[in-house]
């Protein structure tokens, strides 16, 4: 009998060990691709809020998106124009010509805003395009990490290879609404970022 409590005591201390790892250590599968539940930036804490697949014509993956906040949100708005940090990981399902994927952000920047302000948003996205020009082609588990700053700054990881900072809380805005704006990229994954999916 005291083997048997012993043993029961035992594995009461494992589950409360477990219960009080940090959350970095766990993670969320989304088709067969594993996203941790929470990552640091620039010393702050930010966890999953949602996260979802992106398809082309509903028959192939692209990428599995995850958005990480510093709390959960499902409004979309706040989330866009938020000065706090947030990131956006993109990690890639098939291999795609990164002039195909750059295309695709200027097409989703291009479906929520007017005239003027992809005019204006145009340099920006010229360093956007260039921070990535060294790459020929993502392939399958590539992963870009777009970091937008709380000072609203943008940065592109590339497979752990950070690129400089692109200044303006404009382009930060400008790139969020592809996944999260009035026209995204694709309706339900807007959803599941905003964990509604």
């Amino acid at each position: 009998m005291e083997r048997l409590n012993h043993r029961i005591g035992g594995i009461v201390l494992l589950a409360a060990a477990a219960a009080a790892m940090p959350a970095a250590s766990m993670a969320r599968t989304v088709e067969d691709v594993e996203l941790k539940d929470s990552v640091q930036i620039g010393g702050a804490s930010l966890s999953l809020n949602g996260a979802g697949l992106r398809s082309k014509f509903g028959l192939f993956g692209v990428y599995v998106a995850g958005l990480y906040l510093p709390q959960k949100s499902s409004d979309a708005d706040s989330i866009v124009k938020a000065h706090e940090p947030r990131r956006l990981v993109l990690k890639m399902r098939r291999s795609v010509g990164t002039d195909k994927m750059t295309e695709a952000f200027h097409e989703g920047v291009a479906n929520n805003l007017n005239a003027q302000q992809l005019a204006a948003l145009k340099p920006k996205l010229d360093l956007l395009d260039r921070s990535l020009s060294g790459v020929s082609e993502l392939k399958e588990g590539d992963e870009i990490d777009l970091d937008f700053g709380a000072d609203g700054s943008t940065r592109v990881t590339y497979n752990g290879q950070q690129k400089d900072a692109i200044p303006g809380a404009d382009l930060s805005e400008a790139l969020l609404k592809i996944w999260l704006g009035r026209k995204p990229v694709q309706d339900d994954l807007k959803q599941e970022l905003l964990g509604q999916g």
